[in-house]
């Protein structure tokens, strides 16, 4: 009769490996390894690329405040290795901003192209606009303390005057309510030089500058050019304003 603690040991390994689910190495096999995991992967959501789209635009268009991008309409994207970097460039910017634009995008994977798309956004540009804290009257010199600030977009609202305008330069072009929206269309270029003034005028040619008084002829803005007359030749000849009652001449 076989002796029974070879058989006993063999029934003890077969139901330990039964206990826990894998199979017991037959005489000569080498027991398996554990099964390898897949490495984990990524979906290309809007909430990863559309940052980067927003930091690529608005360095495009050199925008000042907060550009907001949102997909118009559900898109299928590739699915990414997790361990591996992916970036969305813009390939061809929209030729100018606007509320509903179409981008050109390429995503790439470890410096490989992993496709190109048209992507159909909306867009709003945020930042502070000057809302009339009081009416205002036409002619009236603009200054910062007339106004409250408004958040606004400036995509909807293009003619919109930002805060941190230099109002100084300017005057109501036609009245406004109480709680009105300050707009371009609202606003003169204040004249800094009246017509009939005496004006100082600087003429010069590189280091060589000498100073006149003149007659304004017309009424000019800052930066406008203006006839102003010599008093003692009584001719006439052009000069550029560049602040309150004074003109610029250059050779």
């Amino acid at each position: 009769m076989k002796p029974l603690r070879p058989v006993l040991a063999l029934l003890a390994l077969l139901l330990a490996a039964a206990a826990t689910g894998a199979a017991a190495p037959l005489d000569g096999e080498v027991a398996p390894g554990p099964v390898p995991v897949p490495a984990a992967s990524v979906p290309v959501t809007p909430e990863h690329f559309l940052p980067q789209l927003v930091a690529q635009l608005s360095a495009h268009f050199r925008l000042e405040g907060q550009l907001q991008l949102e997909l118009l309409r559900s898109w299928v994207a590739p699915v990414m290795p997790g361990s591996a970097a992916w970036e969305m460039t813009v390939v061809a910017p929209p030729p100018a901003l606007a509320s509903q634009l179409i981008v050109h995008v390429r995503l790439t994977c470890a410096q490989r192209s992993m496709g190109e798309w048209n992507l159909p956004l909306r867009a709003q540009l945020w930042s502070e606009a000057l809302v009339a804290r009081q009416p205002l009257l036409r002619g009236q010199i603009l200054d910062s303390s007339l106004f409250d600030l408004r958040r606004t977009d400036f995509i909807h609202d293009k003619e919109a005057v930002p805060a941190g305008t230099a109002l100084e330069s300017f005057t109501v072009g036609r009245g406004l309510a109480v709680g009105t929206v300050l707009s371009w269309r609202d606003v003169a270029r204040r004249a800094l030089v009246q017509r009939g003034n005496r004006v100082e005028v600087l003429a010069g040619s590189g280091s060589l500058t000498i100073t006149m008084k003149g007659l304004a002829m017309q009424s000019g803005a800052l930066g406008e050019t203006i006839v102003v007359r010599n008093p003692e030749s009584r001719r006439d000849f052009s000069a550029v304003v560049t602040a309150e009652n004074q003109a610029r001449v250059t050779f």
